[in-house]
Order: structure tokens, then sequence, then C-alpha cells
């Protein structure tokens, strides 16, 4: 049994014990190295939801949250394209508190129980080994990390998701129509968290539908699943009917359809379906990973982890499971396919298809333990060192803000600046994203409410300053918009021909002033005043001279 021992160097022969000894020690304590992982995971999460003011979409979900009664959120949620679960529970925490930090604490804490979830649930179908090196890029990736310390609904979705998933595998395996029926309450509550569950809900109905159907399952447990399946289906045509039905179409809707989502669905006519298809998957990949290659790389091992899967060629966890494991990785992604081929739901390198995480990094880490023999401490060596060159040669995706750029502290500064440097005479023009921001601090948490005082726009009051902003069809100004916005406003807003108005940016879109200076001679002697490269103030007299509407219309025209 030692013979590979007597033909290595004698130097080589104690490093390969010290490698089968930590290998020994990492396979009985499998447990408490998850928990590791788990609590680094937590202390990122931490870090990256501490000393960073609220970007747009996270203002925006506490603005529909800051209400004075649960009915009030829950009638201000319908105008919102997601269920209502999040804005209840930030509803209950601004009884808390409203700092950055509290608010995000929800999604912290979420995303944490999430890793541990998804390592009982990996383990209890791929095994141990599979779980732990799956638990690394869940917990430690870099975007994943940075969507579990926002305010969304992303981590909400994920917990429940994991948690259906998780439970059910334990009904079965214990034949429990107790967890049967917990497996259906987190997949409610997933529901209710993020539309993309209803994907889910169809995947894990069919795969379910195989393993309760072709095993000798009990009939108290058969109906306990049915039960739980009637249950989903209610709720899904509830929320039809009650919201889905009522949003779709609407500008805002088609707004993300035709711009800053239009590749992640098909547009029949246009391109090759099969072609969208792979590229919208790896680019689903690059997303998760942070990084470009990484990600073509993980998603030609995910396609080898099932080919791996189909052949028998990887040690699963015995049981029932087995056959249908191919399945179970390989049918959420089809149904987003087809959702998106049908423009029903975007697909690709987006948070919105962030729950194919689950069975994305599941594929990948049973073919790197397929590729590294089994030994443990090579796919954790392995699973380490994608980590760290993800975070090392890190690719951005759009919207993005640097974290110095985000620095709670600037927008501090830039509060300050407002109080102290615009008089209260002077009023403030903001576009929707620039407002929601905005709003938030120079309002100081309070809920805000429009007096519908100019006829277009949306005018709100913190202290002491008129703020006017676009409408929400309106997220974000292009200096097209902005002239043909400011035309409105000296319409309809009874400005004084020496009022001077001043313009405030802060978000995601904030170069309104670049572009005006470069692309209008009326304008290159304008004034910012920056506090990083994400809030931006300037002015102008309402008397200032302004381009005609063709030379304008002209400057927008793509070169």
């Amino acid at each position: 049994m030692n013979q590979p021992d007597q033909v290595l160097p004698e130097t080589e022969k104690p490093r390969l014990r010290r490698n089968r000894s930590l290998g020994s020690w990492l396979e009985a304590h499998l447990d408490s190295a998850a928990l590791t992982v788990v609590a680094l995971g937590f202390v990122l999460r931490l870090r990256a939801a501490w000393g960073i003011f609220l970007n747009p979409d996270e203002a925006l979900h506490f603005f529909i949250a800051n209400r004075d009664s649960w009915a009030m959120v829950y009638k201000a949620s319908l105008t919102m394209a997601h269920p209502p679960l999040l804005f209840l529970v930030l509803y209950s925490v601004r009884h808390l508190g409203t700092s950055e930090f509290l608010l995000r604490l929800p999604s912290v804490l979420a995303g944490t129980a999430f890793c541990w979830i998804f390592y009982k649930w990996a383990a209890e179908i791929f095994g141990q080994k599979v779980a732990l090196i799956g638990l690394m890029f869940v917990a430690l990736l870099g975007p994943l990390v940075d969507l579990s310390a926002e305010v969304r609904h992303y981590e909400l979705l994920l917990l429940f998701l994991i948690s259906s998933a998780y439970f059910f595998e334990q009904a079965l395996a214990r034949s429990s129509p107790e967890r049967m029926l917990l497996s259906a309450a987190c997949l409610y509550l997933a529901m209710l968290s993020h539309y993309s569950a209803f994907l889910f809900a169809v995947a894990i109905g069919v795969y379910s539908l195989l393993r309760v159907v072709g095993r000798g399952t009990p009939l108290r447990v058969r109906v306990a699943w049915i039960a739980g399946q009637a249950g989903a289906l209610g709720l899904a045509i509830f929320l039809y009917l009650n919201h889905i039905s009522k949003i779709q179409g609407t500008t805002m809707a088609d707004v993300a359809f035709n711009t800053w989502l239009y590749k992640s669905y098909f547009h029949r006519g246009d391109g090759n379906p099969l072609v969208f298809v792979v590229v919208r998957s790896f680019s689903l990949f690059q997303y998760c990973l942070g990084q470009l290659v990484i990600g073509d790389i993980a998603a030609l091992l995910f396609v080898t982890g099932i080919v791996f899967l189909l052949r028998g060629k990887l040690a699963l966890k015995p049981g029932p499971t087995t056959r249908w494991t191919p399945i179970l990785l390989v049918l959420p992604f089809a149904m987003n396919c087809v959702a998106a081929l049908l423009d029903r739901y975007p697909y690709g390198g987006t948070r919105h298809c962030v729950f194919l995480v689950i069975f994305a990094v599941a594929g990948v880490a049973s073919c790197l333990v397929k590729l590294t023999g089994e030994r443990i401490t090579r796919g954790v060596a392995v699973a380490a060192l994608v980590v760290l060159l993800c975070y090392a040669v890190r690719s951005t995706h759009q919207p993005f803000i640097a974290r110095a750029d985000q620095s709670l502290a600037r927008m501090k500064h830039a509060a300050a600046f407002v109080r102290e440097r615009i008089p209260v005479s002077d009023p403030i023009i903001v576009d929707y994203e620039s407002g929601l921001v905005l709003g938030h601090y120079l309002c100081e948490q309070r809920p805000i409410s429009y007096d519908g005082s100019i006829e277009g726009f949306l005018v709100f009051h913190c202290g002491g300053h008129r703020i006017v902003s676009t409408v929400s069809d309106l997220w974000f100004f292009t200096p097209q918009t902005f002239l043909n916005q400011w035309r409105a406003l000296l319409r309809n807003g009874g400005l004084r021909p020496d009022q001077v108005v001043w313009i405030g940016q802060a978000g995601w879109n904030v170069d309104l002033d670049d572009e005006l200076r470069t692309g209008f001679p009326e304008f290159h002697n304008l004034q910012t005043k920056s506090f990083g490269n994400n809030i931006r103030f300037f002015k102008l007299a309402a008397d200032q001279a302004m381009p005609s509407a063709a030379s304008a219309e002209k400057a927008s025209q793509p070169r």
C-alpha cells in the first residue's frame, strides 16, 4: 500500500505525508471547514455593506417601504416590478433605524444563511466534497458578496429557494410530510421575494414530480407534495392577476426591455436563437464569477460536469437522486432560456438570473472534484485560486460605482454643500435616480411626498430646498432629455428670468455636465462641483442661452 512512497525522492516524502494528513483532516472536519468559509463570507458581506451610501435602486426600495402602514407599503409596492416581501421587511427594519448598514443587514444575514443551506443541500445530493468547493464560490465570489450587501430582493430569493430545495430532499430522505410542507412554504416566500422564483418553481416542480412518482414515496408525503404544489399554483395566479398583469407593458417595463436589458431578451427575428442561448449562458457565468475569461472557463466546466453526470463518471452521494441530478441542474437554465426566447424574462449576465447560481456552482464544483481526482485538498486549493484570481483581475458590470466614489463621507459632504451653499430660493433639478438618492439624504430618511405644483414633474421639499424631479419614466438625463425637460420647466415652473437653478446628479449616470460642455458651445464655461465621480452639481440661469432643438437633436445622434 505504501509503494508510491518508495519511488519518490526522500525529500518529497515528508511533503506527500503532510498533504495526505491535511486531506485526512479536511475529510474528517468538512463541516468545520464549511463553517469557517461561511464565517469568512459573512465578514466580507459586512465589509461590503459598511460605509457606502445607497445606490438609486436601494434608495427606491426604501422609498417604497418608507410609509405609515403595512397597507400603504403594499399599495406602493404594486407600482414596482417586484413582489412585496422585501418592502414589508424594510418597513419593519426602519422602526429599528434607517442607517445604510441596518437597511442592508437583512440581505447580509439572508446571504450568509443561503451559503450554509447551500452547503447542506449540495452535501445531500452531491456529497460533502462538492458541497465544500461549491460553498467557497457562493460565499466568497465578489459579485455574490456585493449583491448580498445591497438593499435588494435577491438574497431573500436565494435563501428561500435553496431552503425549499433542501427541505424537499430532506422530506424524501426521511419520509416527512412536515418537511415537504416546509419546502412548499419556503417556495411561497421565494415567490413573494422575486418573480424569477416562478421559473425555479416550474423547474423544481418537474424535478420533484419525477422524484415523488419515481420511488416508493409514502402516501402522506405525496399528499403533502400535491398540497404544496397546489398552493404554489394558487399563489402564482394571485400574483399574476393582482400585480404582474398590471405592470406588463408599462413604460418602466418597456424601458428596461429596450435599453439596459435589451441583450438579455432574444427579440424574435433578430439573430439566431442558438447563438443567443450560448452567448447569454457564457455571460451568466462571467457575471457570477466577476471575471470574463474565468467565467468562460467555468461555463465549460459546467457543461463538462453535466457530461460526467450523464455518463455516470461522477462519484455522487449514493441514492435515488443520482439519475435525476442532470435534470435538476439543466432544467432551470432551460426554463430561463425559454422565457428569454419568448421575450418574457431576461437571461444572461444580469442579477435577475442570479437564482441560476445555485445550479451553476453545483455543476462546476462537481466537475472540479472529478478533475482533481476527488482529492479534497486539491479541490479546495483550485477553488481558492479561482476566487483570488477573480478578485485580482475583476471585471465590472454596469451599472457600477467604485467603492471610493460611493463613500458615505462623500454623500455627507454633498448634503452639507446643498444646505450651506445653495440658497433655499434656488430650485434643484434632478433626474429620477438622482432624486431618489439626494432625497433620501437631504430629507434625512423621512417619508417624501410630492406636491404636484409643476405639471410633468415630481416636486418635493427637503430642509427648505425645493427639489424638482423628473418622473420615473425618465431615469437619468441625457443632453436631449435634459434640454426637453428644461424647456418644460421654463413653460410650467414659473421661474423668473434671473432665477438661478441648480442641477444635481447622484447615482450611476452622472455625466450630463461633461456631455453638455463637449456637445454645445453654450455650455463651454459650465462649472461643476463634484464629490467623487458619482455626485455632481452645477448651476444655470433661467435665461441661459440654450441650443436650438435641431442642434440638440443632431448632437444626440450616434457618431
